[in-house]
């Protein structure tokens, strides 16, 4: 098997198949540790590590726990904590350059074969059902160019996509036009459960939530910034439309201009931000949600972000990443053991994957959209537990978002006892 990318999807694909057996290489084009925004993961992730038996590994690093969420949206603050929904174990905010790591590098220790700085320039596929796939390869340093024959080639390369844009099926969701801006600051409070803005240094003794607002300039429906405190500074990012992004471009000698005055001006914000310290490293991705018309095929998968991106208001990544890479490592074995089912297989797993991220959608369309309701979004609900199905309903509720979720779900019920409203942010 080939596996093309090795962030989490990916090398989460090559430790399941390699611990199944197969022979699996693994090519990743960048070289780890690799830069990488910092991430809010949400509590569901354990039980993906646990399965991939890296937990451990990951509480040794040491990352900065959560405890919940404060979110400002509609002029209300509100607060949600995980222990509501009986989550015993944490949620963290991870720098992804070690997270990646240490998943990479548990890939390798379960037999896979990795090679970094070296890049899928194509595949050539199979003329006939269960001949092999030749993946087309350059190793970046040496300039020099090779091929591997595999049965099946699982594209993990994020939002490059290489499958995706070489078969034609990757297409930018008309929905979701917006742009992500950030950057990263030293010495940033944050605000905890307790309500109160704490200084930085007591992050470890004090657990911070992730903080969410909505942007006041821009269209508020669309516009909305994170901050999430990390072991070492703070990553402050925007998600703004198309409309805003030009509104920006027009008024601004720069958007890194624009970005540090947003940060300035936005309420609670700039008060967290106040006494820190801008570290720069500034980055900017535009149109970045999209999606896949089919996640599987004759000798291919397509997992995590290769096959689909949703505006990240509800941390819902790296989730989807792990949820789609233990399916694919399931369809290939299912595969390589019935191949007289192949097509039947491919095909359960991209309605699988095409499913969960029908649901993921749903909580991210902003409520001015039309309901969109799909059978299939429905479904993926159903099988998620009562307690994470709880959980989504109070995430969707904490924003103007929660109409097309609730449309899907059915009732609002479950809310008020698990949210906290605030007054203010006490400094």
């Amino acid at each position: 098997m080939v596996i093309i990318g090795g962030g989490p999807a990916g090398t989460s694909a090559a430790t399941q198949l390699a611990k199944k057996g197969y022979d699996v290489v693994l090519f990743e084009k960048a070289k780890h540790p690799r830069e990488h925004v910092g991430e809010s993961l949400i509590p569901h992730f354990w039980r993906y590590t646990d399965e991939l038996g890296v937990s451990e590994k990951i509480l040794a690093e040491g990352f900065q726990e959560k405890t919940g969420g404060t979110v400002v949206w509609n002029g209300r603050i509100q607060q949600v904590s995980f222990s509501d929904f009986a989550y015993d174990r944490r949620a963290l905010h991870v720098e992804r350059a070690r997270f990646d790591h240490i998943l990479f590098q548990h890939c390798q220790e379960n037999g896979a074969k990795t090679f970094e700085r070296v890049m899928v320039k194509s595949v050539r596929f199979a003329e006939e059902a269960g001949g092999k796939q030749t993946v087309v390869w350059r190793d970046i340093d040496a300039a020099t160019d090779g091929e591997i024959e595999c049965e099946f080639v699982v594209d993990a390369s994020g939002q490059a996509s290489v499958l995706g844009r070489q078969l034609d099926i990757w297409e930018i969701d008309e929905d979701f036009r917006f742009v992500s801006l950030w950057g990263y600051f030293k010495g940033a409070k944050y605000v905890a459960l307790d309500g109160k803005a704490h200084p930085f240094e007591k992050s470890r003794e004090i657990k911070p939530t992730t903080f969410v607002t909505a942007l006041k300039d821009g269209d508020g429906a669309w516009s909305w910034l994170w901050h999430i405190t990390m072991r070492e500074n703070t990553s402050v990012g925007l998600v703004i439309s198309r409309e805003e992004l030009a509104r920006a471009k027009a008024n601004y000698e720069s958007l890194e201009a624009y970005y540090r005055e947003t940060c300035s001006t936005t309420p609670i914000i700039n008060q967290l931000l106040e006494d820190a310290t801008y570290e720069g490293e500034f980055s900017a991705i535009r149109d970045f949600s999209y999606r896949v018309k089919q996640a599987a095929g004759p000798g291919y998968l397509m997992i995590g972000d290769a096959a689909t991106f949703i505006d990240p208001v509800f941390s819902q990544g790296i989730v989807l990443a792990f949820y789609t890479a233990n399916l694919a490592s399931w369809a290939i074995d299912r595969a390589m053991k019935r191949p007289e089912d192949t097509e039947r297989t491919m095909a359960m797993y991209s309605h699988q994957l095409l499913m969960r991220a029908d649901m993921a959608r749903s909580m991210a369309l902003p409520s001015y959209m039309p309901p969109e309701v799909s059978e299939a979004g429905r479904t993926a609900v159903g099988f998620e537990s009562k307690q994470e199905q709880k959980l989504m309903r109070v995430a969707a509720g904490l924003t103007n978002r929660s109409q097309n979720f609730h449309t899907l779900v059915g009732g609002q019920e479950d809310e008020e006892d698990t949210i906290k409203i605030l007054e203010s942010i006490e400094f």
